[in-house]
């Protein structure tokens, strides 16, 4: 995944996770970057990229505004540690 595209998503979703109701808005833009985000993910952390993707899309499901936000924050959580580690990856 290209960096400018991680910078994307992390960028989108955070924005999502202030206005959670516009997530229905921004998903046409957000899941190809799940998907790539998803097939590019490094041996080792492919594990982590799934459980991302699983997050961020359980917070479409739910119409509980408690727990759409608690998948969303989940999944902000593990893509800023996963593109943390993922930096760690590059530079070894």
């Amino acid at each position: 995944m290209e960096q400018a595209h991680r910078i994307d998503l992390l960028d989108i979703m955070s924005r999502i996770y202030q206005k959670p109701q516009s997530l229905d808005e921004h998903w046409d833009t957000v899941l190809p970057l799940l998907n790539e985000l998803s097939e590019t993910a490094p041996e080792g952390l492919e594990g982590m990229a799934s459980m991302i993707c699983t997050h961020l899309s359980n917070a479409v499901k739910f119409n509980d505004e408690k727990v759409k936000k608690f998948e969303l924050e989940s999944g902000l959580i593990k893509l800023q540690s996963y593109l943390q580690k993922l930096n760690a990856f590059k530079q070894e």
